[in-house]
């Protein structure tokens, strides 16, 4: 018999449901189980004289069963479908689940986020959790949507380098045979290279950064969405992110309504909001913070932004290049500005990004202002000597935009299998 899922229960039929039981009331004559499957949750009556009755059912065992759907007499909140049950024929248990270090049902006390990551497995069985990845596995559809949409061509960065892409020390170091490598803290160099000649490309990569931050919303390991577009200025890259997290946010709202609902999430398609740099830090030193131009901003800077500014994607351009990595355009050498710019939503930075360097001679210059090694970046800037155009692009983490979307505490929350600095398991 084909299996059923828990949603598509239709009254009168016979149905043939596997999934897990996700709590159980035992009467004198009969059980009443729900089963969880992917679909969500459907009550099941075991009745006394029915074959299976008396095995030794325990929370979260994997069982199949046979029966008819039939009206419900009892019913509750987490039921998928409140108008059906199975009255069960056939009973099997396919795997018998031992005790449980955490409750998936949240029936009791609540575990603590460390105690719920270390058994993750468990954990991402709660409906709330499933919701979340649900959610994410959306987000990530649409950004891919969005860009094929547009003609871009989606490209597989290395996950291995040789040299660090931003310039900075943070990076991970693996031996590569006989020489020293690193993880790749970022595609930048290699999607610019690509837009040269693509000019239109995007990619899904993961990213390591070494900092050893303890906060509500950095990871060590990253699901990055990345896009580099030529014949395009800081301008026209800003008007990508604005349309593509519109884009994620309407398919989610579209798509996810149930889970939406399920996590009490409030989520509208978000505007627009464009500031410059000396903009941002004249409008946050008049809310009592005593910014100057050079400073970065601060994670309470960056929500006071986002409260003036509800549910709208906050861009700050025309940044500082002395601030920016070395690959930023010096849009005004004169007064210090580059064509970078940061972008705020939901309380926190999901963006960075801007016009690049494409000239060779500007590009060794900016290497050597950051004190970094030209003869290190050799392969990359020779990559411009051979027709170069304007050409610009940005980066969304995955799980931080997730946080930011579903208003999240901790990213650790949207990350499924986190990477800090203390967890490296499971």
């Amino acid at each position: 018999m084909e299996r059923t899922y828990a949603s598509d229960l239709e009254s009168g039929k016979e149905a043939f449901l596997q999934g897990w039981v996700h709590d159980i009331r035992s009467l004198a004559k009969m059980k009443f189980i729900l089963l969880r499957d992917m679909s969500g949750i459907v009550q099941c009556v075991l009745k006394q004289d029915t074959k299976g009755f008396d095995e030794e059912l325990t929370l979260e065992s994997v069982i199949g069963v046979k029966g008819k759907a039939k009206p419900a007499k009892l019913t509750n909140g987490e039921l998928t479908n409140k108008n059906l049950e199975l009255e069960i024929s056939q009973l099997e248990i396919i795997s018998k689940a031992e005790e449980l270090p955490i409750q998936v049902n949240e029936k009791g006390a609540k575990a603590e986020l460390p105690t719920r990551l270390d058994n993750r497995s468990l954990d991402v069985r709660k409906p709330k959790i499933a919701a979340i990845f649900k959610i994410q596995s959306t987000i990530i559809n649409g950004f891919r949507e969005f860009f094929y949409q547009k003609g871009f061509t989606e490209i597989q960065p290395p996950g291995i380098i040789a040299t660090s892409t931003e310039g900075g020390t943070d990076l991970f170091e693996v031996k590569y045979f006989d020489r020293k490598a690193y993880l790749a803290q970022s595609p930048q160099l290699y999607k610019q290279l690509a837009a040269i000649s693509l000019e239109k490309v995007f990619s899904t990569s993961t990213v390591w950064r070494a900092e050893k931050h303890d906060t509500t919303k950095h990871i060590n390991e990253i699901r990055q969405m990345d896009i580099e577009v030529a014949f395009v200025d800081d301008k026209g890259i800003m008007k990508y992110l604005e349309e593509a997290i519109q884009h994620m946010v309407r398919k989610v709202l579209k798509e996810c309504k149930e889970e939406l609902k399920l996590l009490e999430a409030k989520l509208e398609i978000p505007k627009a909001k464009y500031l410059t740099y000396s903009e941002a830090i004249t409008l946050l030193n008049k809310h009592g913070f005593k910014l100057k131009s050079g400073d970065d901003f601060e994670p309470e800077a960056e929500k006071k932004l986002c409260s003036l500014f509800p549910d709208t994607i906050i861009f700050t351009y025309e940044w500082p290049s002395e601030i920016k990595p070395f690959y930023i355009w010096p849009k005004n050498p004169e007064k210090g500005t580059s064509a970078g710019f940061d972008a705020l939503y939901g309380g926190v930075e999901i963006s960075s990004g801007g016009q690049r360097v494409h000239v060779p001679e500007i590009l060794t210059r900016q290497l050597r202002l950051k004190k970094l090694n030209p003869e290190n970046f050799k392969w990359y800037v020779d990559a411009f000597r051979y027709g170069a155009p304007i050409h610009a692009g940005w980066s969304i983490g995955l799980e931080r935009l997730t946080q930011a979307m579903l208003k999240l505490p901790n990213i650790r929350e949207g990350t499924l299998f986190p990477r800090d600095r203390r967890r490296l398991t499971p």
